[in-house]
């Protein structure tokens, strides 16, 4: 989908954050889908997800949900959000939903060159192929890359600017660890595509560096 184009980061970074979304359609596959879409939540639970959310429920294994109550939640139409944190285990993922073959609409985000290049080695043909065209407009008005890297994992800009820097703050001194900080930021995304390791991997590079002056 559209709102996990604009992640921004290094290519390093990146190479660590994936995006795959489970859409069924009215009209095509939404009536009867409730036991299709289980069997692919349960493939995606097994692959490893660093985040994942079903529209039936709106709650990310951070806030107490377990796997069961979610996969209970599952009804006709649930649409469901996750990312992974290595290439592998999203490969594995899109290999099992392949061999499930539930016919389900299936969206993938990532670093395009290696998204398609895992397409290629398990025989996969995408449909469509969006790109993110960059930010234009007042960019002087947005905040500096550093914190964009964080606010762009979710791609209906809830995470605030504000809360980044008070979290690196925080974890400069001491008050909190990176996993805390890292929860803390992921906890206002509903869409479930921030990805909590990557963040903790951010923070651990970006907190030694933090200054009120330069964020």
């Amino acid at each position: 989908m559209t709102h996990s184009l604009h992640r921004e980061g290094s290519v390093d970074s990146l190479e660590r954050d994936y995006c795959l979304f489970v859409y069924p359609a009215r009209g095509f596959n939404y009536a009867g889908s409730a036991p299709r879409l289980r069997r692919l939540l349960e493939i995606l639970y097994e692959a490893g997800p660093s985040n994942i959310i079903a529209t039936s429920l709106r709650r990310n294994p951070y806030s107490g949900v377990g796997r069961q109550e979610v996969l209970d939640s599952i009804k006709d139409g649930t649409r469901i959000y996750c990312t992974f944190n290595s290439r592998d285990k999203l490969k594995e993922a899109l290999r099992r939903i392949k061999e499930a073959d539930e016919g389900i609409s299936i969206v993938v985000g990532g670093l395009i060159d290696r998204v398609r290049e895992m397409a290629a080695e398990i025989e996969l043909k995408p449909h469509t192929i969006n790109l993110s065209l960059g930010i234009h407009g007042r960019t002087d008005r947005l905040p500096p890359p550093e914190i964009r890297q964080f606010t762009t994992m979710c791609g209906h800009g809830m995470v605030s600017p504000n809360l980044v820097r008070d979290v690196i703050r925080k974890v400069k001194r001491g008050k909190m660890d990176y996993w805390k900080g890292s929860l803390i930021l992921a906890a206002p995304c509903t869409c479930g595509i921030f990805n909590p390791h990557r963040s903790e991997e951010l923070l651990r590079n970006l907190a030694p560096l933090y200054t009120v002056s330069r964020w």
